[in-house]
């Protein structure tokens, strides 16, 4: 009896003990940068608010520079476990979307948990690397992520509001450096119903800040909302286009344009390169100075430099532009490559010319055309780029041909003409002279019968026109005898028709048999 109750006590030991360790759930890792507000043994682990585990244990990665938490998760809160859950620290924030976890002041920090999309064999990670900004998504919102590619992140920043019409239909989830580092991405997540608004035709644009313009009307402004321009934010619409949008696919991109003006340029992603050489000034020209076609852009400057040749130390321009593709189009059931067009149209006489895009400024763009002067050439090459020729601009080919024109003169004789002209002089002085006398005579004899026929012309005319008004006599007498001429003609036509059907009458008189 004196074994009983350690026997006892032991076996209620190994129970407890027993049953511990099989209501305990897994046990996993998870790194932050910062253990700030966390505590081994009191920080809880929580999903929408209901706590799933407790933080076990805290230390320091082998490098130093992140700290490990050890979790211990409940067992009812297993299956929530999946190798996409994410996981950050809820503390007390001040940010773009507003004021967030004040809860915390009084409880504590806490780690939230995402379940995330579970796997078909329901299989997790041991070790999880945390958020370190608050989780925005979670795998039971209903929406649509949509992807947008900007040269600068701008105001935005996580949580910036997305707007439709100025109403907030979703946020800014993320933004990440592309991998070339020219751009970046940013995901902005578009709440139910909402999403169905989205298609491969709708517009995005930063609403952040103030649009100032300063045209013909006036100076004019627009923003969407107080927020956006403390903030930042984006808006999107639906333009009216040729271009039916569709479903958003998978792995679709979308431009997010600068403002709302933006949103009618075209997006340009190709860029074919050219060279192009001038022996000429380029003042006046710049990076992004326009590259055109009969007064459409289809394309940009890039860069230019000064070179000498060692030999002739002959100085050259080449000047570097890029063809946008999707300027243009290329018709036809072969359609060619931009390449091989532009290999052929240059064959055909394309060339490059400078030419001067406002005569206040002096600024210059480079203009491709036709030129029907010199041989036919094909597409050379500079370097690892193709080579446009190029025909002199307008104004060097004007001082050209003043150039020419001063050297012609040079050629001509001058001495020997003036001479000449000289020479004929006096005898034109002689007839100028003889001109003079003639026509003095000519005013002296001739204007006196002139002004008198002119007299007798002008009145013959008064005469005839009082002859000729409506209710002059002679117009009166000419109505009358037009009457009797009428009935005259009408009495002959009755005559001619008795005639005809009675000749017998000429004899016998109108009515008479013989």
């Amino acid at each position: 009896m004196v074994w009983l109750l350690p026997l006892i006590a032991a076996l209620i030991g190994a129970w407890m003990a027993v049953r511990a360790y099989t209501s305990r759930g897994p046990s996993i890792t998870i790194t932050f940068l910062s253990a700030e507000g966390l505590e081994a043994g009191q920080t809880r682990l929580r999903y929408k608010d209901v706590e799933i585990g407790k933080v076990t244990a805290m230390g320091l990665s082998k490098d130093l520079t992140r700290v490990v938490v050890t979790a211990e998760l409940n067992k009812d809160a297993a299956p929530l476990l999946s190798v996409n859950s994410r996981f950050w620290i809820v503390r007390a924030r001040i940010g773009s979307s507003g004021i967030s976890g004040l809860g915390t002041l009084l409880s504590g920090a806490y780690i939230a948990m995402d379940p995330g999309q579970p796997v078909e064999d329901q299989a997790f990670d041991n070790a999880y690397t945390g958020l370190e900004s608050p989780g925005l998504l979670t795998t039971k919102q209903t929406g649509l992520l949509v992807v947008l590619q900007a040269d600068k992140v701008g105001s935005l920043n996580i949580g910036s509001p997305v707007h439709f019409r100025q109403i907030r239909v979703g946020e800014v989830a993320g933004f990440d450096l592309e991998k070339d580092g020219r751009s970046v991405s940013i995901k902005a997540f578009i709440h139910a119903p909402y999403d169905s608004l989205v298609n491969t035709a709708t517009r995005f644009w930063d609403a952040g800040g103030v649009d100032v313009s300063l045209d013909a009307s006036g100076i004019r402004m627009k923003s969407e909302s107080l927020a956006d321009i403390l903030l930042g934010g984006i808006s999107f619409e639906n333009p009216e286009s040729l271009e039916a949008g569709v479903k958003v696919p998978k792995g679709h991109v979308f431009t997010l344009y600068p403002n709302h003006d933006a949103i009618s340029e075209q997006v340009i992603r190709q860029r074919h390169y050219y060279v192009v050489n001038f022996n000429e000034s380029v003042r006046g020209l710049t990076r992004g100075a326009p590259v055109e076609f009969r007064g459409i852009k289809v394309g940009e400057v890039q860069d230019f430099k000064l070179e000498f040749h060692a030999d002739s130390l002959e100085g050259r321009i080449p000047v570097l532009i890029a063809l946008e593709p999707e300027r243009f189009s290329v018709l036809g059931p072969k359609a060619s490559s931009t390449d091989a067009v532009v290999a052929q149209l240059v064959k055909r006489g394309l060339r490059a010319q400078l030419k001067p895009a406002s005569l206040l400024t002096g600024s210059m763009f480079v203009d491709l055309g036709y030129s029907t002067q010199g041989p036919a050439r094909s597409l050379g090459r500079y370097g690892k780029y193709p080579e446009i020729p190029t025909m002199p601009s307008t104004m060097t080919a004007m001082v050209d041909n003043l150039a020419n024109l001063a050297e012609r003169l040079q050629k001509l004789p001058l001495e020997e003409i003036v001479e000449e002209v000289r020479t004929a002089i006096p005898a034109l002085k002689a007839a100028l002279q003889q001109t003079t006398v003639l026509m003095a005579k000519l005013d002296q004899d001739t204007a006196p019968q002139a002004k008198a026929t002119l007299a007798q012309a002008q009145a013959t005319l008064a005469t005839l026109e009082k002859t000729l008004r409506a209710d002059s006599p002679a117009q009166q007498d000419l109505h009358r005898a037009l009457d009797e001429f009428a009935k005259a003609s009408r009495s002959l036509r009755e005559l001619a028709d008795t005639l005809e059907r009675q000749p017998e009458a000429l004899i016998f008189g109108k009515g008479k048999q013989k």
